[in-house]
């Protein structure tokens, strides 16, 4: 079963690594202006949040987690389609609209899968075992597009998608169901979540970091040619990435187990900011090899320890909630705004001073940590079960 949990994250992330580094470029190639991408970039992922009502009434009505893998799955086949053949920033826009609603339960659904599943072993704190096969994933189909695809990415960028898309909705048939209720969302989750304050002070300090998140993920290959990097090299910096996170994912159980959670977060929350300053100063590609060193420790904190932070803090009853809320903050509202005002910035002045915008938004963040550090030193649950 493993196995499949480890096919399926790098096939997810497979298609993550098409996505976020050159998504932006796909648009630029259309001939959309700065605020045009801005405004795309920005929407989408807070579109996700508008359509969890419809993700949390489908989950009511089947019930089952695997089904709505599969049918996000087919909706982005159907989206990335309709995104190759559009021809105007209206009808883009609405595809676009589209692609983030249908991929909205992917993440949250497929990880309460997986920690499910590791709750039934006794496994609890080897996620990050599983999570690293969806790195590897990533640095592949980043290279495979900067070395194959980008110079056409227009043309191919919406079928290779596609096709991908595809792959990921038969491979959501492997995954295990669980034999209990299970609830996406839903406005009892959403009430009991409410009254735990650490959680949603946590919430508060990830859309601060997730919009430095959304500014690097979609961004940094358009800094990356305005230093007039080869291709080949925007390809081996992006995979570079998530390479270093595969020996940072293998030594996460360890962490876990001698660390506290809420420190370990800390630690990726101090690298970001340290990270984003730099980049500032950057004038030659090749010094941004070392500091994805940085980036393994930032994510090692926020997509591995703080899920296993969040699993603890709350009710496993409400463990789908709690990570699509997570997902939602970091990835979707944070990410939305981020990358939206990144865009404003990109087009007023130069794509250079989105780290400095990344740099303030990694403070808030990391002080909004250490305020959730210093209130409370145990997590709190609500009583309510």
């Amino acid at each position: 079963m493993k196995t499949r949990f480890k096919i399926f994250f790098f096939t997810q992330y497979f298609s993550i690594g098409l996505l976020g580094p050159y998504f932006a470029l796909f648009l630029i190639e259309k001939e959309y202006s700065g605020s045009q991408i801005g405004l795309m970039l920005g929407v989408l992922p807070v579109a996700g949040l508008v359509f969890q009502p419809v993700w949390s009434l489908l989950s009511d009505i089947l019930n089952r987690r695997r089904i709505l893998l599969v049918i996000g799955s087919i909706g982005l086949v159907i989206a990335s389609i309709g995104l190759g053949f559009s021809n105007t920033f209206a009808v883009t826009f609405l595809w676009g609209i589209l692609f983030s609603a249908m991929r909205a339960p992917i993440s949250p659904i497929s990880t309460a899968i997986a920690l499910d599943y590791l709750e039934d072993q006794g496994e609890s704190e080897t996620y990050g075992l599983l999570r690293l096969w969806g790195s590897l994933g990533f640095a592949v189909s980043s290279l495979l597009m900067a070395g194959f695809f980008l110079d056409d990415i227009r043309v191919y960028f919406p079928w290779f998608a596609a096709g991908i898309f595809f792959i990921l909705a038969s491979l959501s048939f492997l995954l295990p169901e669980r034999a209990v209720p299970y609830t996406y969302s839903g406005f009892k989750g959403l009430r009991y979540l409410a009254k735990n304050a650490k959680f949603i002070l946590f919430l508060a300090a990830s859309i601060f970091i997730g919009g430095t998140q959304g500014i690097y993920n979609n961004y940094l290959t358009l800094f990356l040619q305005s230093l007039d990097t080869a291709s080949w090299l925007i390809g081996a910096i992006v995979s570079l990435q998530a390479l270093i996170e595969i020996p940072m994912m293998m030594v996460a159980p360890y962490l876990i187990q001698r660390f506290s959670l809420q420190w370990l977060i800390v630690a990726g929350a101090v690298a970001f900011p340290v990270r984003w300053l730099l980049f500032f100063f950057i004038e030659e590609p090749a010094w941004i090899i070392p500091l994805q060193l940085l980036h393994g420790v930032g994510v090692i904190s926020f997509f591995v320890v703080a899920v296993s932070y969040i699993d603890k803090l709350i009710n496993p009853k409400w463990r789908a909630t709690g990570q699509a809320l997570y997902s939602t903050a970091m990835m979707g509202i944070g990410s939305g705004l981020g990358v939206f005002f990144a865009g404003i910035i990109i087009e007023r002045y130069s794509v250079r001073s989105v780290w400095i915008l990344s740099l303030v938004l990694g403070l808030i963040g990391l002080g909004l940590l250490l305020l959730d550090l210093y209130r409370d030193k145990s997590p709190a649950d609500p009583v309510e079960r």
